[in-house]
């Protein structure tokens, strides 16, 4: 299956990791552990062999922040089996209802900002026409992933 349920395009990280990928009008590529598309460095993103550590705000509900927060694991929905990621700041300043657009989300008034490493083969990147990058990780983020979380409530 692929992420976003129909919407936009994603690359498989893991294909950008074996070379330079054109796709939809974007190149990209790995040069010394960073992703870069379009010449511009992919933020919260360093490859280090077959992983990538990730640094990313996942928006949701408080409810379910403080769910991740006891288990330490993101569980994807019943309905499509990734968990979407955003590069930290990239939508500082946004408000719920326009973040909820963006990643087509029930909820987001609840930042859990996580620090993790996840196999390239697990990862999927999406560039925005607003040329925000999204992480799509298939399948459960468990806590053998998570190096650091928080949650604060959306300002």
């Amino acid at each position: 299956p692929f992420p976003g349920a129909g919407y936009g395009y994603y690359l498989l990280l893991k294909d950008i990791v074996k070379g330079e990928v054109k796709a939809k009008g974007h190149v990209c590529s790995i040069k010394e552990g960073s992703a870069f598309c379009d010449g511009k460095v992919i933020q919260g993103l360093r490859i280090a062999g077959d992983y990538a550590v990730i640094a990313a705000v996942h928006y949701t509900s408080w409810e379910n922040a403080t769910q991740i927060r006891s288990t330490h694991r993101i569980e994807p929905s019943l309905n499509d089996p990734f968990v979407y990621l955003t590069p930290p700041g990239t939508m500082q300043g946004w408000s719920e209802e326009t973040i909820r657009k963006e990643i087509g989300a029930n909820a987001a008034n609840t930042d859990v900002k996580i620090r993790l490493s996840v196999p390239v083969g697990r990862i999927w990147i999406k560039f925005t026409r607003s040329k925000i990058v999204h992480f799509a990780i298939s399948g459960l983020i468990d806590e053998h992933m998570i190096n650091d979380l928080e949650i604060q409530k959306h300002s």
